[in-house]
């Protein structure tokens, strides 16, 4: 169901999950059986239709424009879909897979395709950025393309860069949203390399804005809105507030105190901005000496705006694990994270690659790794959750090391 939203710019962008790239079962009654039938040493006609037809469904071309340039029968390890050609994102056994790879070209793209012999198809998308996507992400991260690696990438759809006070009224254009390891956030490219976003968000802004710029908070709109992926029907500013916070003396209204060493006892300005999305509430803070340009990146405050029952959870399992009780366990840090479509757990699986998701990396803190440490020595434990909680993976435990 497409959501209802007050902006006519992003009313197209409202759903475009759904051009993620499941697993697409089709009639296996018509398609040849993987043991009981002799194994073709070409494509099948019928697997070649289906890709053919998938392919020209997403970019809305004509099949006829869309042709096989290479084929070769393959083995992958992944997971089995259900009844429904899904993949889910919790942790799932990887199997044996048999079918083909098939590179699948039109005019401008030219896309990889993973299809069983039962007739699944996957779009293997970090495979099928083409050579314009690379040369944008080269040029912005100022990296050759040989040093980028593609943790994941997700087909999708977005709007042209809009000046902030003007009414845009373009119709969506397919592109990517490519997460690059090391990078803090996902790139959101259109299929011509040139640079997308989730549409003109300043009517959410209030009126009033406590003296901060719109710009500051049109950057932290963007940054929630791309953790969602869509706009949220409930999008909506709760406050913008002038505060005061001292890390040292622990006084004021402020962002959660960093792990640090020596603490420089000053008193810093800014504001403090709520904002509400989906079911989740997010705590940024902007300090007044930050700049509104593209090096300024916001980020919520993680501690403040894990929700409590993923918090209970964390703590929950990290007791378990330590073998002690729940009181001896604290969250120490929480950071805001993207993720593909596995959390960075599970990313040998071909559709780990395939979707970019937002959510937040966990450190615990409590209880002993093992018997062999020392006394008095506490352990931590790393998780990593997407935003709604529903999936929560132990990624590591260690020894925790406060700074000096």
């Amino acid at each position: 169901m497409k959501t209802k939203i007050l902006v006519s710019g992003v009313l197209g962008l409202v759903g475009i999950t759904c051009l993620t790239l499941p697993l697409i079962k089709f009639n296996p009654n018509s398609l040849p059986e993987a043991i009981a039938s002799p194994i073709p040493q070409t494509l099948p006609p019928n697997l070649e239709t289906a890709v053919r037809q998938k392919m020209a469904q997403q970019l809305e071309i004509n099949p006829r424009l869309i042709k096989v340039t290479k084929s070769q029968r393959t083995t992958w390890q992944d997971c089995l879909p259900n009844n429904l050609g899904e993949i889910r994102s919790q942790p799932c056994k990887a199997v044996s897979r048999q079918g083909w790879s098939v590179t699948m070209s039109s005019p401008s793209e030219n896309w990889v395709y993973y299809i069983t012999n039962n007739g699944f198809i996957t779009l293997d998308a970090p495979a099928s950025l083409n050579k314009t996507i690379l040369a944008s992400l080269s040029k912005q991260l100022s990296l050759k393309p040989k040093q980028i690696t593609i943790v994941a990438a997700q087909l999708t759809k977005g709007l042209p860069p809009c000046p902030i006070n003007a009414a845009c009224k373009v119709k969506p254009i397919l592109g990517w949203r490519i997460l690059v390891k090391n990078q803090e956030k996902p790139i959101f490219l259109g299929l011509n390399g040139q640079p997308l976003n989730y549409g003109n968000l300043i009517s959410f802004l209030p009126r009033n804005v406590n003296t901060m710029s719109w710009d500051m908070g049109l950057k932290v709109l963007q940054d929630v809105v791309s953790r969602h992926h869509i706009l949220t029907a409930n999008l909506k500013v709760e406050s913008i507030k002038s505060t005061k916070w001292n890390w040292c003396r622990s006084s004021g209204e402020g962002p959660t105190r960093p792990e640090m060493g020596i603490c420089p006892d000053v008193e810093q300005t800014g504001w403090q901005m709520i904002v509400n999305s989906g079911a989740n509430r997010y705590y940024y803070y902007i300090p007044t000496t930050a700049i509104p340009d593209q090096r300024f990146s916001p980020l919520p405050d993680g501690v403040q705006s894990l929700p409590t029952s993923i918090a209970a959870a964390i703590k929950k399992d990290a007791a378990k694990r330590a073998q002690v009780s729940l009181d001896q366990i604290n969250l120490h840090q929480v950071e805001p994270k993207f993720f593909d479509n596995c959390l960075n757990i599970d990313n040998q699986k071909l559709h780990c690659r395939q979707f970019v998701q937002a959510g937040w990396q966990v450190q615990a803190i409590g209880g002993n790794v093992s018997s062999t440490n020392p006394t008095g020595v506490m352990a931590s434990w790393t998780y990593h959750v997407n935003l709604t909680g529903n999936d929560i993976r132990f990624a590591k435990s260690g020894v925790y090391s406060p700074v000096p």
